[in-house]
């Protein structure tokens, strides 16, 4: 790569560090204090379940749904779909804000800002590939390593702010981080190439060729199964971050604790974030994958194990191996596996594993926490993600040997 090839790659890094910083700030806010938001407008465990199962499930429907679209554009940017997505939260933000509380149209609000948080993911995640075609390469660890520093600082100061404030803070803080993502997506160009690799069809000069999603599913039947597998994993994910407040709340401790923990995660996300880039190098990425789900099952048995807020840290610990490896690994997988034109599917189809998980994992976790309690809804998440790692580990597709990846023929 030349030097000039270089300096753009790391300033396109910095950017983009930016953008991936900002949304795990706002997924932040939405979802892991979303019980704290819906408590205060008078929601019951179910009711706040359902919520989160309904921005899920719409999230999981629309998220390939866009990324079609995004894989077909032509004369459309991903960076201009990105930003109206934004926009459209923002101002949903802005209503959730200055109307009465009234249950219907809080849940409503709630649900789509929530499943446009999720539609957004995918896209963003596409949007660190599309000019490795002109030479420009972004090193997605380190961006999404900066997610998780953003979001262990967010998790911080939002628990400080609600505790000031009330929690009437969180739709401004939606609404200003949303707006925020507007304006660095908008500004997210190669230097020099103001018309280049607008969307991911003209970064690799193939005409579009995606076919629906049941064409998707019969071309990438082993992806499809071990997508499965990991959607059994990432419902018991759901269930710990949806209900950790009542979890921690449960065993003795309070809101100051419940941000502790989330700052925890979130800071020890950062190691395996920061290292991703040369550990892909090492070690394929079907093998990182297989690392993370291990350590999804083993913080799960460590949480139904603990008796004190002690226990739930400890459990918290081990994000380092589990969602911190499998985020970034994930993203490579498929675009390791995705022909050309299915990239932004592949990458919306992934992330659909976590959405799905949100809804059963919204759904089950709420009800059984009103119906049996904390302890036996931390029993059955073990079960779920023991389901879920076994049928991963069949279907995992070998990637080939360490990186230089496949991402970099991504578009």
């Amino acid at each position: 790569m030349s030097t000039s090839g270089t300096a753009a790659s790391r300033r396109m890094t910095v950017h983009y560090a930016g953008l991936q910083g900002t949304y795990w700030m706002v997924f932040c806010a939405i979802l892991s204090f979303a019980s704290v938001f819906l408590l205060s407008r008078d929601f019951d465990n179910t009711q706040i379940g359902v919520v989160l199962a309904l921005a899920n499930a719409f999230g999981a429907l629309l998220q390939p749904a866009v990324a079609a679209l995004a894989d077909r554009a032509r004369k459309v940017p991903l960076r201009h779909i990105v930003a109206l997505v934004a926009f459209i939260t923002a101002a949903l933000s802005g209503v959730l804000l200055i109307i009465p509380h009234t249950f219907y149209i809080t849940m409503a609000l709630f649900c789509l800002v929530g499943t446009l948080m999720f539609v957004i993911q995918p896209l963003l995640n596409a949007l660190g590939f599309v000019y490795e075609k002109l030479g420009i390469t972004i090193d997605f660890g380190i961006a999404r390593g900066v997610g998780s520093v953003a979001f262990a600082a967010a998790s911080y100061l939002l628990g400080l702010l609600v505790a000031r404030f009330g929690a009437d803070v969180l739709p401004v803080t939606f609404m200003a981080l949303y707006l925020l993502i507007m304006v660095l997506a908008l500004a997210f160009r190669a230097p020099g190439r103001p018309a280049a690799a607008a969307s991911p069809q003209q970064a690799a000069a193939v005409p579009p060729q995606s076919g629906g999603l049941l064409h998707f599913f019969k071309k990438y039947p082993a992806f499809t199964a071990f997508m499965l597998g990991c959607t059994c994993v990432f419902i018991f994910h759901t269930m710990l971050n949806n209900f950790l407040l009542q979890i921690v709340t449960y065993m003795g401790g309070a809101e100051t604790q419940f941000s502790s923990a989330l700052t925890l995660a979130a800071v020890l996300e950062l190691p395996a974030m920061l290292l991703f880039s040369r550990l892909v190098k090492r070690v394929r990425c079907d093998t990182l994958m297989r690392v993370s789900l291990v350590f999804f099952l083993l913080k799960a048995a460590t949480l139904a194990l603990a008796g004190s807020v002690a226990g739930v840290y400890v459990s918290q610990c081990c994000q380092i191996g589990a969602y911190a490896l499998f985020i970034p690994a994930s993203v490579y997988y498929a675009n390791d596996l995705m022909e050309e034109p299915d990239k932004v599917k592949g990458q919306a189809v992934m992330t659909v594993t976590n959405t799905l998980g949100g809804v059963f994992g919204s759904l089950l976790g709420g009800w059984l926490i009103d119906q049996f309690g904390i302890r036996i809804m931390l029993y059955c998440g073990v079960g779920i993600t023991l389901l879920g790692v076994l049928v991963s580990n069949i279907f995992i597709q070998r990637t080939g040997r360490p990186h230089q990846p496949a991402a970099d023929t991504a578009a």
